[in-house]
């Protein structure tokens, strides 16, 4: 093994330990002490690697919205109908949800807004996210009151947080109605975001009504 590799590995180490500790019980309530325990590295590791927990977080952050930004990148490009773009993108982010879940959580959660430096960081994230959806937008041509009514901020903020709603609360609604969640794929997910999100909730339900008939 390469020293390079074995420079890497307690690194990664202390990234994953920070996800999960971060995911679970918040980036406030976790002390680099326990950090360091969770990785199995001494705190002089997690200084020379990076810096400070803040460096950390800023790292998790850099991983999960990279991925995103290549999903929408990816699947909101092309010719495709605008619904087609929107679907696909649905159904890819969710499965980018599924396999980074503590990365989301610790994303959608941890909004510091009284530290200025986190916001920002993550305003900036937010820009380019923002700027993919405008330009998506923007190619409208066929219905241009959906670049009038929907303005780019509105329409990623309100499509992110329907996704993410499945991660977020999955561990209260499986006490509400256990097993319900269980049943229900990723896949049969999207398509339930996809149609709400594009036909909106009373075209969701008669949809829902007339497969239990």
């Amino acid at each position: 093994m390469s020293k390079k590799q074995t420079a890497g590995e307690p690194k990664e180490r202390i990234l994953q330990a920070a996800v999960k500790l971060f995911a679970r019980q918040g980036y406030g309530n976790t002390g680099l002490r326990e950090l360091s325990k969770e990785a199995g590295v001494n705190l002089a590791m997690i200084n020379y690697f990076f810096g400070s927990k803040k460096a950390l977080l800023k790292e998790i952050l850099d991983i999960f919205f990279t991925g995103y930004l290549q999903v929408a990148s990816s699947e909101l490009s092309g010719k495709d109908e605008l619904t087609c773009k929107i679907r696909r993108f649905i159904h890819s982010s969710i499965a980018f949800f599924t396999t980074h879940r503590d990365y989301l959580l610790v994303t959608i959660s941890e909004l510091p807004h009284d530290d200025p430096e986190i916001t920002e960081y993550k305003a900036n994230w937010g820009k380019q996210m923002v700027d993919t959806m405008g330009v998506l937008l923007d190619s409208v041509t066929a219905d241009s009151s959906i670049k009038k009514t929907i303005p780019p901020v509105i329409f990623c903020s309100t499509l992110m947080s329907m996704m993410a709603s499945r991660f977020l609360f999955k561990p209260v609604m499986e006490q509400v109605q256990p097993g319900q969640l269980a049943e229900i794929s990723d896949e049969n997910y999207a398509d339930i975001i996809s149609t709400i999100f594009l036909h909106g909730f009373e075209e969701k339900i008669q949809i829902g009504t007339r497969g239990r008939k």
